[in-house]
C-alpha cells in the first residue's frame, strides 16, 4: 500500500483527485491533505511514512516549488497537478517531471502513478532540483540539464553542449567530445530549455552555444564555424541579430 498526500488550494480539486485515486488506484491511500505551502510543510512533516505527493503547482501562498524548497522530499515521489497548461508545459520542458492537467483524466492518473512509483528516487530528485535551479534563474557555469531519450534521462553539463540540430520531431545534441544524443524534443523545445544560457537560434535547423562559436563567415547569408568543426548556415533573418550579439560579446 502507498500512502499519499494531496496539496491543492481548491477543496473541490482535492476531493475530485481523492475520488479518482480511490476509484482507479486502489494501491494508494490518501492519508492527508493540505491547501497551502504553510499547511503542506506541516502535513508532510507529520506524515513521514507517506511516499507519494500530489502537488499543485500554483498555491494561494506560493508555488509547489516553494514548498519543495522548505521540506525534505528525499523519500517522496512527486506528481505535479495544475489547471494551467503553460505551467505544466514549462515544467516538462525544463526537466521531465510527472504532471497531471486538471480536470484529471483517470487513464492519465494511472499512467502517472505507475511512472512515478517505478521511477528511481534519486533520478526524480535530480530532475526536481534541475527544474528549481531553472526557476530561480540558476544559469551557473556548472549548470546541468536533463535530456530525455528513448532509453531514459541523461544529465549533462550545459557548457559541454556545442549545438543542437533539428531532426523532425526530435533533435540531435552535439557535445564537445564529438558525442551525439538524439532527444525526444523539437528544436523549439530545446530553444526554450536553453533560454537561460548562452544559446542562439541561428537557423530553423540549428541552435548553437555561443560559447562554442569559433568564427563567423560573411558569405552567403552568413555562416558560423563551431568548436567541433561544424560549418552551419545563418538564416537571413537571424544574421543581424547574431552580429549584434557578437558585437556585444566583443564589446
Amino acid at each position: 500500500m502507498i500512502n499519499a498526500i494531496i496539496i491543492d488550494d481548491e477543496p473541490a480539486a482535492r476531493a475530485s483527485l481523492a475520488l479518482e485515486i480511490n476509484l482507479h488506484c486502489p494501491q494508494i491511500t490518501v492519508v492527508a491533505e493540505a491547501s497551502s505551502v504553510a499547511e503542506g510543510i506541516e502535513v508532510v512533516g507529520s506524515h513521514p511514512h507517506a511516499s507519494l505527493l500530489f502537488l499543485d503547482i500554483q498555491l494561494t501562498d506560493g508555488s509547489g516549488f516553494d514548498l519543495l524548497q522548505k521540506i525534505n522530499f528525499e523519500d517522496l515521489k512527486i506528481i505535479f497537478t495544475t489547471a494551467y497548461s503553460e505551467y505544466a508545459l514549462r515544467a516538462i520542458k525544463f526537466a521531465p517531471l510527472d504532471y497531471l492537467l486538471k480536470p484529471i483524466d483517470a487513464q492519465e492518473l494511472q499512467a502517472a502513478v505507475e511512472k512515478a512509483t517505478r521511477g528511481r528516487q534519486t533520478e526524480m530528485q535530480e530532475q526536481i532540483r534541475l527544474f528549481m535551479q531553472q526557476m530561480s534563474g540558476g544559469a551557473t557555469a556548472n549548470a546541468r540539464i536533463a535530456l530525455a531519450t528513448a532509453d531514459g534521462i541523461h544529465l549533462h553539463y550545459v557548457k559541454n553542449i556545442v549545438r543542437c540540430a533539428s531532426d523532425g520531431n526530435y533533435a540531435t545534441v552535439h557535445f564537445d567530445d564529438q558525442r551525439k544524443l538524439l532527444v525526444a524534443k523539437t528544436l523549439k523545445d530545446l530553444e526554450m530549455l536553453f533560454s537561460p544560457y548562452h544559446f542562439e537560434r541561428i537557423h530553423k535547423s540549428h541552435l548553437i552555444n555561443v560559447d562554442h562559436l569559433r568564427r563567423y563567415y560573411n558569405r552567403f547569408s552568413g555562416e558560423v564555424e563551431m568548436s567541433d568543426g561544424a560549418i552551419l548556415p545563418v538564416a537571413q533573418r537571424k544574421k543581424t541579430q547574431l552580429l549584434e550579439l557578437l558585437g556585444r560579446v566583443n564589446g
